[in-house]
């Protein structure tokens, strides 16, 4: 007869062995499943769940497909069996992106939350790349803006360098760090923070137009490098300004002079490499033939009278440093193909109009000499007297910058100057075109 002992040690091993069996079943699909799943979803030309085909959710779905490739097709969020947290955070971004003057249907957070609601193993591969297309769809339009550059004018290009989405989700996901990490994608600069707090004002007092002008001005803002660098310089064409900006706050602000309609002052990011005292005005061919050779024609000695001269071809006209010179006493070099930088101006009178936009393009400065000094504050053999006497030289001098310092030339219609709401003219009606790009 077998020991009624061996019946009771039967019993745990029993359900031992049945929780193992449940638990294996239960261990979610395998690897190579997982792999299978999400390359069949991936696979397609665009996102099953995304009827949007523009540029943005082209380059969206490529980061999608770079994240699964160099995370090794795996799940991200979820264990194939049920939904991790960091889904939660997503959705609580992308429910947040009003606040960033974006559009939160624009990632269908109301699709995405159903299909966490009613998540299931089956559908578990398409999930998971709707959560990662979500994220880096969100991305790409806080680091590039909602729209681009190029459709407002075709001149204009973002500065912004490439970012690495897809490191920036897989890092994000790692730490469940989600919200922070989008956060920390969208411009850093406290003039973006500041136009956040107006937009929030202007939706209290549900201020339609203004709202529009905000988040037009806040795309701009995502144009440009994340880092603008703690020292830098920025001209406002529109509101015919420079601002010498360090750590966050102006320590120089001086009126400008830009482009004509016609002529006018490009949207750039560059470095400002060298400044020239006392330079000439290598005369631009376009003006040579539209100004100068007509006038030539009328008077023989206009050459002469605005101390200008050709060279030995003809073909190519200068003004030579002086008085009279159409940059003033220095111009401030920051090479770019628009072939634009600052400089002086004996057309001082100009300052006193509200709308300056007289140039051919270039920057014309109200205060050169305040603005050199500036610039060359870290070599201090330039003193104040040593730099007035090279623009007053009649010789041309270049002076290599220490360290090239950063320039922004921007379009802003509106900003915020010390938690007021600040807006400048559309002199190139660009705000008008980027209303309808966003419509388009």
């Amino acid at each position: 007869m077998r020991p009624r002992w061996i019946g009771f040690l039967c019993l745990p091993l029993l359900a031992a062995a049945l929780v193992a069996a449940s638990c294996a079943r239960d261990r979610g699909p395998s690897e190579a499943d997982v792999r299978s799943a999400l390359t069949a979803v991936l696979h397609a030309k665009q996102p099953p769940f995304e009827r949007d085909t523009s540029k943005r959710s082209r380059r969206a779905w490529e980061e999608t497909r770079r994240f699964y490739d160099r995370t090794g097709m795996l799940f991200a969020w979820s264990d194939g069996r049920s939904v991790r947290s960091t889904v939660d955070g997503l959705l609580r971004a992308v429910r947040a992106a009003d606040r960033e003057g974006l559009d939160p249907a624009t990632y269908h957070a109301e699709a995405l939350e159903e299909a966490q609601g009613g998540f299931d193993r089956a559908h578990a591969a398409d999930f998971d790349v709707r959560c990662t297309y979500t994220y880096l769809r969100y991305a790409w339009d806080l680091t590039h803006g909602s729209i681009d550059p190029e459709k407002v004018a075709p001149q204009w290009h973002a500065a912004r360098p490439e970012s690495d989405l897809s490191a920036a989700l897989a890092a994000a996901l790692e730490r469940g760090t989600i919200e922070p990490s989008l956060e920390r994608l969208g411009p850093q600069a406290p003039q973006y923070e500041a136009l956040k707090r107006q937009l929030a004002r202007a939706r209290e007092q549900r201020a339609q137009a203004q709202i529009d002008r905000i988040v037009m001005n806040m795309d701009r803002w995502r144009w440009l490098p994340n880092d603008l660098g703690s020292r830098y310089l920025i001209v406002n064409i529109p509101a015919f300004e420079l601002n010498a900006i360090e750590n966050g706050k102006s320590v120089l602000t001086m009126k400008v002079i830009t482009g004509k309609v016609d002529n006018p002052t490009p949207v750039l990011a560059d470095e400002m490499e060298s400044i020239v005292f006392s330079p000439y005005w290598n005369i631009p061919q376009s003006i040579v033939e539209k100004e100068i050779l007509p006038k030539l024609d009328a008077d023989p000695d206009y050459l002469e009278r605005h101390n200008m001269e050709a060279d030995d071809s003809g073909a190519h006209y200068r003004q030579r440093p002086g008085r009279g010179n159409s940059l003033g006493a220095v111009k401030f070099v920051f090479p770019n193909h628009f072939n634009v930088y600052l400089h002086g101006t004996p057309s001082v009178s100009l300052f006193k109009r509200v709308e300056r936009d007289f140039s051919h393009g270039c920057v014309r400065l109200e205060d050169p000499l305040e603005l050199a000094m500036y610039v060359l504050r870290d070599q201090p053999e330039w003193t104040k007297e040593k730099i007035a006497a090279a623009m007053n030289a009649g010789t041309e001098r270049g002076v290599k910058l220490k360290t090239p310092l950063p320039i922004y030339l921007v379009y802003f219609t509106v900003w915020d100057e010390d938690g007021t709401l600040r807006t400048a003219g559309d002199v190139y009606e660009l705000d008008r075109r980027h209303a309808a790009a966003e419509d388009a």
